[in-house]
C-alpha cells in the first residue's frame, strides 16, 4: 500500500509506504484527502483508515534534480524524435549524442536527446547541420515534475493519475 503525498498547494511531491502516511497523518503535519474505503488498521484502542492521498501543511520546497536516465529523456522530449518529429513507443526510440562521443560528446542532460532509429541512423557520427538535420529544440536538463520523478505502479490507484496530468496509466 502506497500513499500520494501533496503539498499544500495540492502539488505531488512523493509516494510512500502507509506506515510513513500514518506517522505523518497522526503527528499532525498532514491531512487526508482520501482513504482507502476497504484498507484499516487496528490500533490497541482505535481503528484507522489507510490515507490514499494526504496533504502536507506546509509547502514543500524541492531541492530534487531529476535523474538523467533514458526514459526521462524520452518523456523530456515527449517521446518524440528530436529531428523528424515523429512520435514513437519507448521501445521504438534511441538515444543520440547531438555532439558524437567520438568527437568528445558527454552523455549528459545537453548533448542527449530522442531519436527514431533510421535519424540516428543517417545522423550517424556527424553534428546535426552535417547530416542535414536540424534539431526541433535544444537538449537542456528538465525542471523537477512528478511525471519525471514519481513513479506511479500498475496497482497504484487510478485516482493518483489526476495528479499526474495523466488520463490512464501506462
Amino acid at each position: 500500500m502506497r500513499t500520494l503525498v501533496l503539498d499544500s498547494t495540492y502539488f505531488p511531491v512523493r509516494i510512500v509506504s502507509w506506515q510513513r502516511a500514518m506517522i505523518l497523518f497522526l503527528s499532525g503535519r498532514a491531512e487526508m484527502v482520501t482513504e482507502y474505503s476497504d484498507r484499516k488498521i487496528q490500533g490497541v484502542s482505535q481503528s484507522f483508515t489507510l490515507p490514499k492521498i494526504l496533504r502536507l501543511h506546509a509547502r514543500h520546497k524541492s531541492d530534487r534534480k531529476v535523474r538523467f536516465s533514458r526514459h526521462n529523456v524520452f518523456w523530456r522530449d515527449a517521446f518524440q524524435c528530436q529531428y523528424c518529429k515523429k512520435k514513437e513507443l519507448p521501445s521504438k526510440l534511441t538515444l543520440d549524442h547531438v555532439l558524437p562521443q567520438s568527437r568528445g560528446g558527454k552523455t549528459t542532460w545537453e548533448n542527449i536527446v530522442s531519436c527514431c532509429s533510421p535519424c540516428n541512423t543517417k545522423k550517424a557520427n556527424r553534428l546535426p547541420h552535417e547530416a542535414g538535420m536540424k534539431l526541433l529544440k535544444r537538449p537542456k536538463i528538465p525542471k523537477w515534475s512528478p511525471q519525471l520523478y514519481l513513479r506511479l505502479k500498475n496497482d497504484d490507484p487510478e485516482e493518483w493519475n489526476q495528479w499526474f496530468g495523466l488520463k490512464k496509466m501506462a
